[in-house]
Formats: C-alpha cells, structure tokens, sequence
C-alpha cells in the first residue's frame, strides 16, 4: 500500500474545496483505505486552526469540521510529533514534514507549498494532490 505524510494545507483544501479536487478524492481514498497517510498531532492541529479561521468558518460548518477530524483520526496512522528535526527547507517550519516523512519511509509528502515542491533532491519528495491521484490510480 501506498504511504504518504499529507500536509495540512492539503487537507483544508480537501474539507473546504469543491468535491471534485484531488484533495478530496484523495482525502475519499485515505478514508477508503486505499492509501495510507501518516499524519502528526501538529498536522491535525493546524488543520483545525486553519479551518476555524474566518475564512473558512464561513465555508465549512463546525459539524462539517468536526466530521472531516473524525474521519481523519479513524482511517490515518497518528504518529508523535517529531522532536529531532534536521534543518532541511527555506522555510525551518515545514522540516518537520519531512522528519516526519523519512522516520515512516513515506513515499511521498502530499503538499501544496511551493517552496516543498520546488526543494530538489528532496527526499522523500513532495508531490501535488494531483500528482498524488495520478500516481496512485485515484479516479
């Protein structure tokens, strides 16, 4: 089976986005079980803040919320957050992705941060939602 580490932003996307977006047919996938995500409390956690924000409050209910946590910490692999995190990116606030991500020999990192997808040699690498359909065989 496939292992991935899905970063927050994709799963925003995926609960606030249109039904149809490969966030969504990939977060449909994780709760189908036909892909294995690895996520971290601190991913869970900046999902829920991210979606509480005014933004998205608007977009997605609290029940809707509440549901898209539940499904989430009943079909993925929960790990501790990192502690030993190697400086890796620009930005040193997303290092513990890819900690995260060799500690479980993770295929891939589900992102759509730029500056993830555009590290070279990055490994494992990050990838688009899309990608992450396509390579996965996700209709």
């Amino acid at each position: 089976m496939t292992r991935v580490v899905v970063d927050a932003n994709v799963l925003v996307s995926a609960v606030s986005g249109h039904k149809d977006s490969p966030s969504r047919r990939l977060l449909e996938a994780l709760a189908a079980g036909r892909v294995e995500a690895i996520l971290c409390e601190r991913i869970l956690l900046e999902l829920d803040r991210t979606l509480q924000r005014p933004y998205f409050a608007a977009r997605v209910t609290t029940e809707e919320r509440e549901q898209a946590s539940a499904v989430l910490r009943a079909a993925v692999d929960i790990r501790p957050d990192p502690i030993s995190v190697a400086a890796v990116l620009r930005d040193p606030r997303d290092d513990y992705l890819v900690a995260l991500a060799q500690s479980v020999e993770a295929e891939a990192i589900v992102t759509g941060d730029r500056d993830l997808l555009a590290h070279v040699g990055l490994e494992p690498p990050a990838i688009t939602p899309r990608e992450a359909c396509e390579r996965f065989g996700l209709p």
